[in-house]
This record gives structure tokens, C-alpha cells and sequence, in this order.
């Protein structure tokens, strides 16, 4: 992905502006992510996070996320129980969600 955004401007079709936003002048839980993946690309850390913070977050994190995970596959950990995978899931997908409403807040009232 970083490599098609930083020939982004190079390729022959861009992606179509928001229609939530045109239709609604309200941004959506998207908008920012192609320009922040841009801006990632070309090495503007600080921009990209301006542009959704959220999206630059997960784009840094992926490489750990992807090490902590190849980790435990070659020390061959054991996996929890069904019970213990469940409780995480769910953990999870309530932080996700929360960070996915506080994106959205902030895209509300700060995305340039």
C-alpha cells in the first residue's frame, strides 16, 4: 500500500472524492485515510497523523504486530482457550470501536 500511495499521483485514475462528505459536508470514518497513507509514504509522519490518526497508527503498528505474531508461531506457543480467545475478541472490538469514535471526533472537527 505505501508503495502504490507514494506513485499515487503518478497513477492514470485516482480514487473519487468522498461522497459522504459531498453529500453531507460531514467526513467519514475513511476520509483522510488516502492522503495519510500518502503523506506515510513520503516519510511526513506528523502530516499523515493530521490527516487520520488512526490509519497511521494501524499502518505503523502492522510491522510489530506482524514480528509479535511470527514470534509466538516459531516458539510455538500454545493457544488459550475458547473462552479466553472469546473474552479477548470481545475486548478488542470494544477498544477497536472506541478508537474508531474518537477517530471519527476528531476527523469531525480537525481534518484540513
Amino acid at each position: 500500500m505505501l508503495v502504490t500511495a507514494h506513485f499515487y499521483e503518478k497513477l492514470p485514475a485516482q480514487f473519487p472524492a468522498c461522497g459522504f462528505r459531498e453529500h453531507t459536508g460531514i467526513p467519514c470514518l475513511a476520509c483522510g485515510g488516502t492522503r495519510a497513507m500518502q503523506s506515510l509514504a513520503h516519510g511526513k509522519w506528523r502530516e499523515a497523523f493530521m490527516f487520520h490518526p488512526l490509519f497511521s497508527a494501524l499502518v505503523l503498528a502492522s510491522p510489530l504486530w506482524f514480528a509479535l505474531g511470527l514470534n509466538q508461531f516459531l516458539r510455538g506457543d500454545v493457544m488459550p482457550s475458547t473462552e479466553i480467545q472469546n473474552r479477548r475478541l470481545k475486548r478488542g472490538a470494544v477498544l477497536f470501536f472506541a478508537l474508531l469514535l474518537l477517530n471519527w471526533l476528531y476527523l469531525l472537527f480537525f481534518l484540513p
